[in-house]
């Protein structure tokens, strides 16, 4: 894997900034928010320049679709773009729909987007059941975590092959990851500008080397579930980088929760200061698809296997 961005990533990556500005971004996330809704429109505009669709496409693949996802937690996308790009086309021989939620079949209670999507794919186990709108019932619930969340039953729909829960899950772990990934970077981005402008006893709180030893570590930390995503997308899934990925995400996102809230004070425990639009949202992603332990799990089966 190329560790620079090639002349399509780069171009890409120029035209999914030049979309989020006009997207996405805090105001746009608070004021969904404020309606417990999500970004369809945001999907839509993916979708019509041709960014929803890059994972089997020439040139492009699965790690430049990682990538868009990435770059959509960044910006405080509120929609289900990993699911959109990344889970549903590994499953799907045709286009999914716009909005696509991913459960397991024993979470129920409260599924992201769920209210909202065309599509809900249930994992269950090495099997995967998907449902069309009507052929499942979600009840919206009430959440502090930065997603709108919904309470699914009656999951009817159309079982697929054999294998494809494996499937679903090792794809399912590399779209968390990678908004885990951008989230995080946001997350610290914005404190790390709030470390330079912050003065104490004259100083920016950035000149104190206490403060850059954790914020470097922080740094290190993202950056590290940034390559192991990239990683994980570039092999196809392979299991064990793609559980690597989750997990390393994971840590890096309880990282960034807990540091970018107490290097920021008491600003950054404020509803009114924008930290909370990434941080809260990561303490739900460390916790989807059964957490840092499962991940971990699903790491060493693979890798017993393949040695074993």
């Amino acid at each position: 894997m190329d560790l620079a961005f090639d002349d399509t990533q780069a171009a890409i990556k120029d035209s999914c900034e030049r979309l989020f500005a006009r997207h996405a971004g805090p105001a746009r996330a608070r004021d969904l928010r404020r309606d417990n809704g999500c970004d369809r429109a945001l999907v839509q505009a993916l979708e019509g320049d041709g960014f929803a669709d890059l994972f089997g496409a020439d040139g492009a693949g699965p790690l430049t679709a990682a990538l868009v996802v990435e770059w959509a937690g960044e910006a405080a996308a509120l929609a289900p773009i990993g699911n959109r790009l990344l889970v549903a086309p590994a499953l799907l021989a045709e286009t999914p729909p716009t909005m696509v939620a991913v459960a397991d079949a024993d979470r129920l209670d409260a599924v992201r987007f769920a209210a909202d999507a065309d599509l809900l794919i249930v994992i269950d186990g090495d099997e995967v059941r998907v449902a069309a709108r009507g052929d499942f019932a979600a009840v919206p619930v009430k959440s502090k975590f930065g997603y709108p969340f919904a309470q699914v039953s009656d999951v009817r729909g159309t079982p697929l092959a054999p294998g494809s829960g494996a499937v679903a899950r090792r794809w399912r772990q590399v779209a968390i990851a990678a908004e885990i990934a951008g989230t995080a970077r946001a997350a610290l981005d914005l404190t790390t500008r709030y470390l330079r402008e912050r003065l104490q006893f004259g100083k920016a709180i950035a000149t104190f080397q206490a403060v850059q030893h954790r914020i470097a570590e922080l740094h290190v930390s993202v950056d590290s579930a940034e390559w192991a995503v990239r990683e994980a997308a570039w092999h196809h899934a392979r299991a064990d980088l793609a559980a690597a990925a989750a997990l390393t995400a994971c840590e890096a996102a309880q990282r960034a929760f807990q540091e970018t809230h107490q290097l920021t004070g008491a600003m950054g425990f404020t509803i009114e200061y924008d930290l909370h639009l990434w941080t809260m949202r990561l303490q739900a992603l460390r916790h989807e698809g059964g957490g840092p332990r499962a991940h971990a799990r699903d790491l060493v089966r693979a890798r017993w296997k393949e040695n074993g």
